[in-house]
């Protein structure tokens, strides 16, 4: 039997309690916040499916819009002034390179304003990528340290999605087969598993096998079985892709991962890493004008399926000078369509080297900004935003996709841009810096003389009083 004592129980009604369902950061919209947050970006990523980017392009990308929306208004809503001055300097580097690439194009474009459609084009390009950066930073801004176990979750429904719709065209039975001897030859992909070749979601699965592997958190016995499941189930789709060149390289950052961890004076380490890259670039497009580079990979016995050909035939558009100052951005894409109609290339191919696009369409000062901003600038940012290891996560990431630059279409691929800047984002949350306490400094000894004057008759005044 309880006692009076038990019974009465005395409570502060000085202090208003939230609502049960709606007050800031509650249950309720913590859940529904993350529902949407994975549908939309589940539904935008279906339009990866082939049949259906074949009938719209990057239209089903728009869903990711809805993220911005909502974390518009969530803040109107619960506004968190704190929140956002931690998120305002990280997203305005990650939207650096972005504004940089804009400013110079209109540079050139000033210089010659024949290619109207070329700058349309343009500024659609960089316009769905501010939307992939801004999306990136507003699930940041959400859910912080969480988003990138949500936005793993929604890149792998989106993924099985389109692998159950792909399963009608072949059967049940023939897709299991092709998927099996796709996994087991190491890319023999034919029927079904050909189909499933999802370009950009692939190599977002490579970024987040690296994280999984090297940085996730794995303190808790839930955040070892929560890494575990993540390994396993982006590892399946990402050989389910089967990106031949993502795989060793997703391998050796890892390696380089760890190995630079055992390195105390990393910040020198990673400013010598950003370097060494600017400088392969120049010796690569050296490479690749001279005809060096395709040479290399022909005794190796690397297939370049017409990636030379389409190399040599951009020789004419620009010259590897210090003085070349680019066509403008998205002008490669243009000449390829040149290309086509006169019948040079048979059907309107990817450049497939987005190295050589970027100082083609940028020219030298453009490429500067381009590889300065990536590989110089964010490392340093995020070295002071937040610590090494964010910087080391930004850096192999990085690394890993600029394999794929060298010989593919991804440095501006949209979920690929999103997952560079969203990874190293959400994990530099629990990692960034905490303020500098401040300290007084006197601006001159009258000043120091005169606060020491107002110390000691403080402390004379209390020694009377006692």
């Amino acid at each position: 039997m309880r006692t009076l004592s038990e019974i009465i129980v005395k409570r502060d009604y000085s202090q208003k309690r939230p609502s049960s369902t709606f007050y800031k950061d509650s249950p309720f919209w913590q859940k529904l916040l993350c529902i949407c947050f994975v549908g939309l970006l589940t539904f935008a990523g279906l339009g990866e499916w082939k049949t259906l980017n074949n009938m719209l392009g990057g239209l089903p990308k728009i869903f990711t819009v809805g993220v911005i929306a909502m974390t518009v208004g969530y803040g109107f809503i619960y506004p968190d002034i704190e929140k956002l001055k931690k998120i305002i300097w990280s997203a305005l580097a990650c939207m650096s390179l972005i504004v940089a690439l804009l400013l110079w194009s209109m540079v050139i474009w000033m210089m010659n304003l024949n290619n109207i459609s070329t700058m349309v084009n343009a500024c659609s390009k960089l316009v769905f990528q501010s939307i992939s950066i801004l999306t990136a930073v507003c699930g940041v801004y959400l859910f912080g340290s969480r988003t990138v176990d949500l936005f793993t979750i929604a890149m792998c429904m989106a993924n099985a999605g389109i692998m159950v719709l792909e399963i009608p065209n072949f059967g049940l039975g023939p897709s299991i087969q092709s998927l099996i001897t796709c996994l087991v030859t190491f890319g023999e992909a034919e029927g079904y598993a050909r189909n499933l070749e999802i370009h950009d979601i692939t190599f977002v699965f490579g970024q987040l096998v690296l994280y999984y592997v090297a940085f996730a958190p794995r303190e808790t016995r839930k955040e070892k079985r929560q890494r575990i499941f993540f390994i396993l189930v982006c590892t399946f789709f990402f050989f389910v892709g089967m990106k031949r060149i993502a795989i060793p390289a997703v391998v050796l950052f890892i390696l380089v991962a760890y190995i630079v961890r055992l390195f105390k004076k990393k910040k020198l380490i990673f400013v010598l890493w950003g370097i060494a890259w600017v400088g392969f670039f120049f010796l690569y497009l050296y490479g690749v004008r001279t005809g060096v580079v395709s040479q290399v990979l022909d005794v190796i016995g690397i297939d370049m399926m017409g990636r030379d050909y389409l190399w040599s035939l951009a020789n004419d558009y620009y010259e590897f000078s210090v003085d070349y100052f680019g066509k403008g951005f998205e002008y490669v894409d243009s000449i390829v369509g040149i290309w086509y109609s006169t019948g040079l290339i048979n059907h309107p191919y990817p450049f497939h080297n987005d190295i050589l696009k970027v100082f083609v369409e940028m020219g030298f000062p453009g490429f500067i900004f381009w590889s300065g901003i990536q590989y110089i600038f964010l490392p340093i940012f995020w070295t002071k935003y937040a610590d090494d290891d964010t910087t080391l996560l930004y850096l192999c990431n990085l690394s890993y996709m600029t394999m794929t630059y060298l010989t593919d279409n991804t440095s501006f691929s949209f979920w690929s841009t999103m997952a560079l800047r969203l990874i190293p984002l959400a994990y530099s949350v629990e990692r960034k810096k905490p303020p500098k306490p401040q300290v007084w400094k006197p601006r001159d000894k009258k000043e120091m003389h005169e606060h020491i004057r107002i110390l000691m008759q403080e402390s004379q005044e209390e020694n009377e009083v006692k």
